[in-house]
């Protein structure tokens, strides 16, 4: 999930760095409250064509820095036809930002999550939801925050239930890896691990197939953007 320059795999990365609820809830309150101001600049009514909230040479009320550089950001990407560079119109800029506007109140939504669930009691966390007793056991994580998840992977023998995608999980598994917070989690051992501790929604196991095309793919995206720039809230 990425709106902009914050990336939720990453704030759960940055969460996992501190020790004690209270600074977690301090670091996820300010990330909640950037979020906020941007949505609110990005809904914000715009009484002059999208463009000029490009320049830095004009300032406009209501600007903000994040929609001064998603705007700066849409022509990078022109196309050449003919030897002709294209730019995107008001109406093309309009699509764009509102569907950069949803990322923003997704993420919003998630970090909003986060902080209801450390709010709560210490033993309401660490509930654990098992199915129905069958041929297997399996567990349903209350939340995927690295720390959880190897609590479960640790303590349990039950298989987990993931419920998002698997580069998703293969992502999880690699912030795992580098926080060597489990063990058996190293380079060799993520796609063995999925297949043998997780299962899709259906109960079903991942195919190593599936979990190896999966994290090749995930790989060869990241050497592609290999440049980009690193989020300011996570250098």
């Amino acid at each position: 999930m990425f709106a902009g320059n914050f990336n939720y795999h990453q704030i759960l990365f940055t969460l996992d760095t501190f020790k004690h609820s209270s600074e977690k809830l301090t670091y996820l309150t300010e990330i909640s409250s950037e979020l906020n101001r941007i949505i609110d600049c990005f809904e914000a009514p715009k009484n002059f064509p999208l463009k000029m909230y490009a320049s830095k040479d004009v300032n406009i009320e209501g600007n903000c820095k994040e929609l001064q550089d998603f705007i700066s950001k849409q022509y990078n990407f022109t196309n050449l036809n003919n030897h002709r560079r294209i730019y995107p119109g008001e109406s093309q800029l309009k699509g764009l930002l509102r569907k950069e506007l949803i990322n923003y109140k997704k993420l919003s939504s998630l970090v909003d999550m986060e902080i209801k669930q450390l709010s709560k009691p210490i033993r309401e966390q660490n509930i654990v939801i098992h199915e129905p007793a069958s041929k297997n056991n399996f567990i349903i994580p209350l939340k995927t925050t690295p720390k959880y998840i190897v609590s479960l992977l640790t303590n349990n023998n039950e298989k987990i239930i993931w419920n998002k995608s698997i580069g998703e999980l293969i992502d999880l598994m690699k912030i795992i890896m580098v926080l060597e917070l489990h063990p058996e989690v190293d380079e060799k051992q993520i796609v063995n691990l999925i297949c043998t501790r997780f299962v899709n929604t259906n109960h079903e196991n991942y195919s190593h197939n599936q979990v190896v095309k999966t994290k090749e793919t995930l790989e060869n995206i990241f050497w592609q953007n290999g440049s980009a720039t690193t989020p300011k809230y996570y250098q």
